[in-house]
């Protein structure tokens, strides 16, 4: 019996796919969903930041061509990376299988904020969903085709290019037959490798009633069924006086079509070799003292890093305290007198500028007396890596390594996530995108969550 497949249909209708690729993607979607194999259905969905499901999983052609031929081309950011992790995990979560992915998009996205490529890699690698992916190539983007390439080729699925040698005319034919041919090969293998190899029984062997004589005792078996008889890879002799076994193995007709069509190979083989105690509590006693000498070094390794952050943060409090009184001292020599110009200038000047450019101030929210302070003329990095970063968060673990960008453009300082594990936050708003910073902002990197100051 066949396998049938469930396919998604994720159609990219974003502007930057063009025009002339957007047709031909939706004309090729129709082509794989009248030419699909008859026990496979499929799905249309449309995708951007979000995936929107246009059809249930259906073989009616009619249903489908119509959803396709409704999809309208939109001004809108697209995700590739997020969205395949989501259709996965969901997947994952319900314990489906027989399912395939055909995506067609120019790989174009906006930068992730939820998941990165190598997760989604990972995730490909283990889930074992193919995905068929047709890029639409009016531009060429070498990095898109990159990770369109890997996507493909780690699923186990398959890469297409919109334009091709000889694509002038029936190139959703063709783009088409190539993805369910690959798709179609796919199932053969599949259906191969779950079907045993069954050897046709000798012809004097196939008599109503078999006599095996061991150890001098007779064995009849004719119970109302026939019975195949299936050689094993390697005969064992085992002789009783004159008498001898051969190892055999037995395939009933009512076991065979008990289980749709999947035989129940039976092995009737008396001789049963087990492992004996004397293997089994060396083998246990071994797994047990690994597994406490796994826990031994994890519990050593944490109270090393639990003393080396205990001196962090002794060193940090120290730093901090003397760099306090290094501005108080400064904050009194200072000469932070004004004067005011003559009516000639008719506005005011600075009168004095500073080589650091804009300072900002981060105020520990949980403890006022911890402050990051630094200043620049385009853009610092925060984050919890020595010598990554210009401003260093190493007391929480939730800060990634580099964590955000602090840029100031104007005089105005922004935010930027940098793809961390934990995200930024505004006033309790995920950043996606660079944001306006503005004093008496909560910034919150991870669990820290600090104060702005400009």
């Amino acid at each position: 019996m066949a396998i049938g497949y469930k396919n998604l249909i994720l159609i990219d209708n974003s502007r930057s796919v063009g025009e002339p690729n957007f047709l031909l993607c939706k004309e090729t979607a129709k082509y794989i969903c009248e030419n699909a194999g008859t026990e496979d259905s499929c799905r249309i969905a449309v995708f951007g930041e979000d995936i929107e499901y246009l059809t249930d999983y259906t073989k009616d052609v009619s249903v489908l061509t119509s959803g396709i031929d409704e999809i309208e081309m939109r001004d809108r950011d697209t995700y590739v990376t997020d969205n395949l992790v989501n259709i996965i995990t969901e997947w994952e979560e319900q314990d489906v299988a027989c399912r395939n992915i055909i995506l067609f998009t120019d790989g174009q996205e906006e930068e992730s904020v939820l998941h990165a490529n190598e997760e989604l890699y990972y995730m490909l690698q283990e889930a074992g969903y193919p995905v068929y992916v047709v890029q639409s190539v009016e531009s060429r983007n070498l990095p898109a085709s990159r990770n369109l390439s890997a996507i493909s080729r780690i699923s186990g699925g398959k890469l297409l290019l919109t334009e091709f040698e000889g694509s002038e005319g029936g190139s959703e034919k063709i783009l088409g037959d190539r993805i369910l041919e690959a798709i179609n090969g796919a199932r053969e293998e599949a259906m191969l490798s779950e079907s045993p190899v069954l050897q046709e029984p000798a012809a004097e062997e196939a008599t109503e009633t078999e006599t095996d004589e061991v150890d001098g005792e007779e064995e009849t078996s004719g119970d109302g069924y026939e019975e195949m008889y299936i050689a094993s890879d390697h005969d064992d002799t085992v002789n009783a006086g004159n008498a001898s076994m051969t190892e055999q193995a037995y395939i009933t007709k009512d076991a065979y079509a008990s289980v749709d069509n999947a035989p129940i190979i039976r092995n009737t083989d008396r001789k049963t070799g087990g492992v004996g105690l004397n293997v089994i509590f060396p083998a246990a006693g071994l797994l047990f003292a690994l597994i406490f000498a796994v826990v031994v070094i994890l519990v050593m390794r944490r109270n090393v890093r639990s003393d080396r952050r205990d001196k962090r943060v002794l060193a940090g409090i120290s730093s901090d305290l003397e760099r306090e009184a290094r501005i108080a001292e400064d904050a009194e020599d200072y000469d932070c007198s004004t004067f005011k110009l003559s009516e000639e200038y008719g506005a005011t000047r600075l009168l004095e500028q500073t080589d650091g450019g804009y300072d900002i101030t981060l105020e520990d929210c949980a403890d006022p007396t911890r402050l990051y302070r630094a200043s620049c003329e385009d853009s610092l990095i925060v984050g919890r890596a020595h010598g990554l970063c210009d401003i260093v968060i190493d007391r929480d673990d939730s800060v990634s390594g580099r964590h955000c960008e602090l840029s100031v453009r104007n005089g105005c300082w922004y935010v930027r996530d940098l793809q961390s594990s934990n995200g930024t936050k505004v006033n309790n708003q995920k950043v996606f995108q660079e944001l306006l910073l503005k004093t008496g902002d909560i910034l919150q990197l991870g669990q820290s969550v600090l104060q702005v100051s400009i």
